[in-house]
């Protein structure tokens, strides 16, 4: 029996193309680089002047540094958003080994902070850590959403994502902001 073209294609392994690690800001680099220095004095000098370097660009928002904590927060607060797989917040590149784990989030529990009737029984929350989400079919039965009511948002097969406010019935949504 023989396959169709399209067939074959479909069962062929996709090739995956690793993504070069970041290279790191040009205000890090040259801190880094200060190491090499064997003179002490040198290297203080450098070290000095790369750290001014590196304070400016921190001042102007050029370069950005992130804790973990950082991180996770800044993860949360994209929950819902299609983004590329980049080894920013978490080092997805498999020959990065010195960044952290990327910990993909499948769920988040917040607090609702405003709610506004879109009709038709669906509405628009704003959530805690700012994102915007909206429910695709109607609350009927479900718990209506209300300022200070917990939210569970749970991502659902094939990118979609179910709104639950206290424990109540599941309802569908997506990310609007």
């Amino acid at each position: 029996m023989k396959l169709p073209i399209a067939a074959a294609i479909a069962c062929m392994p996709a090739l995956a193309v690793a993504a070069p690690p970041p290279r790191p800001a040009p205000a890090v680099a040259a801190l880094t680089a200060c190491r090499t220095q064997s003179d002490p004095a040198a290297r203080l000098a450098c070290y000095d002047s790369a750290v001014a370097a590196l304070a400016e660009a921190t001042a102007r928002r050029d370069v950005v540094v992130l804790d973990r904590a950082g991180i996770q927060e800044t993860r949360r607060s994209l929950f819902g958003f299609a983004l590329p797989r980049i080894a920013l917040f978490g080092g997805d590149d498999a020959k990065d080994r010195s960044a952290p784990p990327r910990e993909d989030i499948s769920e988040l529990q917040t607090v609702v902070t405003r709610v506004r009737d879109l009709g038709n029984g669906r509405y628009q929350v704003v959530l805690a850590e700012g994102g915007t989400w909206q429910s695709t079919e109607a609350w009927g039965g479900a718990k209506l959403p209300a300022p200070g009511a917990k939210i569970l948002i749970r991502r659902a097969a094939l990118g979609s994502y179910f709104l639950k406010i206290d424990g109540g019935r599941a309802v569908r949504g997506m990310r609007t902001g």
